[in-house]
């Protein structure tokens, strides 16, 4: 077993005193030792630390600080507390934490919840179990080395009695701290690396489950809002007069961002802005289009831009007479168009505090954002009916109809708290898809610029990538995982209009295309096999080259896989590394479909294998869908796509065979969450480079158009 030497005179200051049977352990993530919160303990619980409570009847209730978007936190944060703590799955209650600093800086993204939770839950279920062995050997009056906690049981080993969690919640709380715990080898779990079912999908079943858009309160009014359709533009002149006339709209508002409905219920309030007569200012920005964006963006030079790494003289090297490749690739601005719309429900009560229900990935962020836009609020003497301000803001999160990044901004937050505070009743605000799609934070244009060198025997000896775009970065490829001799990567970050925000993946959706598609050019260029030059060239990464083999046996590469093309790319991402291989095949009527793709994932320790293989299966239909069906485009300054019809999505009957394999090994858990979209858009192009021998130098790309 592996010990755990936590501080002690951190923890005596951080927990409450060892006083009836209550002791608090501190624990968070991210927060500092003076913001620590403080648990709820009594005669009849033991709560040990912030992270988990015992009743006397043997129910263990864990709290879970990661919003539940579909990624499975509600189930894979409480095995990793339940494993250590010894106790039966079927007895565990899991709850979503409250605002508590205990908790830490509440936000979920970048698919770290299992990388941030690794330590400290395991940790926080082993402290617990000491204590619980300590009062179960006093209770069976044994030395502790003589017995062993399992399955919510205190066990005397020489003799099998046994002492329920449950009978010893009292004396285990009045224990001091221990000096240290130990936490379980690998070989020693039995919940982690289980395939446990997922504990939010019984509600999610039965109807129980409660999203941002089921709240549902006493005498609840409903909003909605149009913002003006140019980006950076403001309302102008408003003629209200037929929306007012629609029977249970209740009230017609400007707030900072546009204009707000009120009415008895959500339709009747998208009917009333429906018939809003508005006349926008529409701003500096009447001009904007992606198109004019792209033209800028191919007009830079990687001696405009920024160099992030640099290894040799790519330069010289390029410019030498050797055979060298170019290709520019343009990939689009994307929403997230999550299935839940953006909607939030405030309330202003009588006693001051403000109650926010929001489905949101960052509880911390929107308390913020609610306690800035009051305070605005009350600043500039607009509130209609309080008087003054309160810190006492209550955020309750609910379950997350998709987030993709979206949910990381809280603007929804501070438009339900403006429209809240003109009424007594509780106020939810619901977008229309039309305003969900044409008002997002979307993930950037960028374009990369590349060339490569090649030797004698047609492999690489330089390559140079420039990415340029609206705050993007090098990540991922800076240093490129390739051990090519001769290396330079430089990015130039623009300042557009257009709002850009975290997308699944974040910057390595864009790298991973233009460096992986790239590579299959440079090896088609130097007539070399995709997979055996990238196996060449991963010398001091094993794990990307593992992936890579597992992923090509499993399609059935090398060459064609019965009447089909086959494309393999990698990258590593989030503590994670997977390589993905497309099969496309000939269709008389579509042209060419993806017909199966190959996932092979390196995640490190696996927590549960159903919720590995569900995230990549979601990453891969999400990121065909980006690669194939839909992008966002802008003229003269507005969204031209608002809803589902021309803003597509995949279709059931679009999905291709999906197949998963999970390499587990003793590395520290990596991120599932992202980390399958990167490369599934540069194997896609690589099966067309196969089909066609033409590259795909812009996405999405339209199959049904590709002639073989």
């Amino acid at each position: 077993m592996k010990p755990f030497h936590p501080n002690r005179r951190k923890f005596l200051k951080l927990s409450s005193a060892a006083v009836g049977s209550g002791l608090i352990l501190g624990m968070s993530w991210g927060c500092s030792a003076e913001d620590q919160g403080s648990g709820n303990s009594s005669a009849s619980s033991f709560s040990p630390n912030a992270w988990l409570v015992i009743d006397n009847q043997g129910t263990v209730t864990i709290f879970v600080a990661e919003s539940e978007m579909g990624q499975g936190p509600y189930t894979l944060m409480p095995m990793l507390l339940a494993e250590e703590l010894e106790v039966e799955w079927n007895s565990i209650v899991v709850k979503h934490a409250s605002l508590d600093p205990a908790y830490g800086y509440q936000a979920t993204g970048g698919s770290a919840s299992i990388r941030k939770g690794w330590s400290t839950l395991r940790e926080a279920g082993a402290i617990a179990r000491e204590m619980l062995l300590q009062a179960g050997a006093a209770a069976l009056q044994a030395a502790v080395s003589d017995c062993k906690a399992a399955q919510g049981k205190i066990i005397h080993k020489p003799s099998g009695r046994k002492i329920p969690y449950r009978e010893l919640v009292s004396s285990a709380a009045k224990l001091p701290i221990p000096e240290k715990a130990r936490l379980k080898e690998l070989h020693e779990f039995v919940i982690i690396g289980q395939s446990i079912p997922r504990t939010d999908i019984p509600d999610k079943i039965n109807g129980k489950a409660r999203f941002g858009i089921d709240i549902k309160l006493p005498d609840m009014l409903y909003a909605t809002i149009t913002h003006c359709p140019v980006f950076g533009g403001s309302v102008g002149q408003v003629n209200a007069s037929k929306a007012r006339k629609i029977k249970g709209v209740i009230d017609i508002f400007e707030i900072n961002e546009g204009i707000v409905v009120v009415a008895t219920d959500t339709w009747t309030a998208f009917q009333g802005k429906d018939a809003l007569e508005i006349n926008w200012n529409p701003g500096k920005n009447t001009t904007l289009s992606t198109v004019q964006i792209a033209d800028r963006l191919k007009k830079l030079s990687p001696g405009q831009g920024e160099t992030t790494w640099q290894e040799g003289d790519a330069e010289a090297i390029l410019s030498s007479g050797k055979t060298v490749v170019q290709a520019d690739y343009i990939q689009p601005p994307q929403a997230h168009i999550p299935l839940e719309t953006m909607n939030c429900t405030a309330h202003f009560r009588d006693d001051g505090k403000l109650q926010i229900w929001v489905p949101t990935q960052s509880p911390s962020k929107a308390h913020e954002t609610a306690k800035l836009t009051s305070q605005s609020i009350i600043k500039r003497g607009l509130n209609k009916l309080f008087g003054a301000g309160s810190d006492d803001i209550e955020i309750q999160t609910t379950l997350l109809g998709g987030g993709f990044g979206r949910r990381l901004k809280q603007d929804f937050v501070s438009q339900a708290v403006q429209i809240a505070q003109r009424f007594k009743q509780p106020v939810q605000l619901v977008w229309t898809r039309e305003e969900d799609v044409q008002h997002d934070f979307y993930h950037p244009l960028t374009l990369h610029k590349m060339r490569g060198a090649l030797d004698e025997n047609g492999l690489p000896v330089a390559w140079e990538l420039f990415v340029s775009g609206t705050k993007i970065s090098a990540s991922g490829i800076s240093p490129p995982p390739y051990a090519i001799a001769n290396t330079k990567v430089v990015i130039k970050n623009t300042d557009e209009a257009i709002p850009r925000g975290p997308w699944r993946s974040v910057f390595a959706h864009y790298n991973a295309f233009a460096a992986e598609h790239f590579l299959d050019e440079m090896a088609r260029a130097g007539k070399q096999d995709p997979l055996d030059l990238r196996l060449r060239l991963l010398g001091d990464h094993p794990r990307l080259q593992k992936v890579l083999k597992a992923a090509a046996r499993g399609a059935g590469w090398p060459g064609q896989a019965g009447t089909g093309y086959l494309g393999i790319a990698a990258f590593s991402s989030f503590g994670s590394h997977v390589a993905e291989v497309v099969e496309l095949r000939r269709s008389d009527k579509q042209g060419l479909v993806v017909h199966k793709v190959t996932c092979a994932i390196d995640c490190g320790v696996v927590i549960n294998p159903d919720i590995v293989e569900q995230q990549m299966e979601g990453s891969i239909i999400f990121a065909l869908t980006a690669a194939t069906k839909s992008s966002i485009t802008v003229k003269d300054g507005q969204v031209e796509q608002s809803n589902f019809h021309n803003y597509p999505i995949l279709k059931i009957d679009e999905t291709p065979e999906i197949e998963v394999i999970i390499l587990s090994n003793e590395e520290e858990p990596g991120g599932i969450g992202e980390p399958g979209v990167p490369p599934l858009a540069p194997a896609l192009a690589n099966a067309i480079l196969s089909a066609t021998g033409k590259p795909v130098r812009e996405l999405p790309v339209k199959l049904s158009a590709i002639k073989v």
